[in-house]
């Protein structure tokens, strides 16, 4: 897989479902922002033996998640089952 510096820009708005982020999707940043309800973000990563746990976002705070340069997000979960989030990548 190649690094392509001009990556295309990626927008959508989450309202009542789930979006999963693979390196498939070719993004190095993701920007999430809560704009009513619940809403909450979760890797698949297990570090020492402890799972990852989903993680609340705020209404209305901006959250940003990148990933280094030549390397692409894998497995993010993006839960909106229970509000509105707008999303951006690159």
């Amino acid at each position: 897989m190649s690094f392509n510096k001009s990556q295309e820009i990626f927008t959508y708005v989450l309202n009542g479902s789930t979006l999963t982020i693979t390196q498939d999707y070719g993004l190095t940043a993701v920007a999430l922002l809560l704009k009513s309800g619940y809403g909450s973000y979760t890797g698949s990563r297990t570090i020492g033996g402890v799972a990852s746990t989903a993680i609340p976002l705020g209404i209305n705070i901006p959250l940003t998640i990148t990933s280094e340069q030549s390397k692409y997000i894998d497995e993010l979960l993006i839960d909106g089952s229970g509000g509105i989030i707008e999303i951006i990548g690159r």
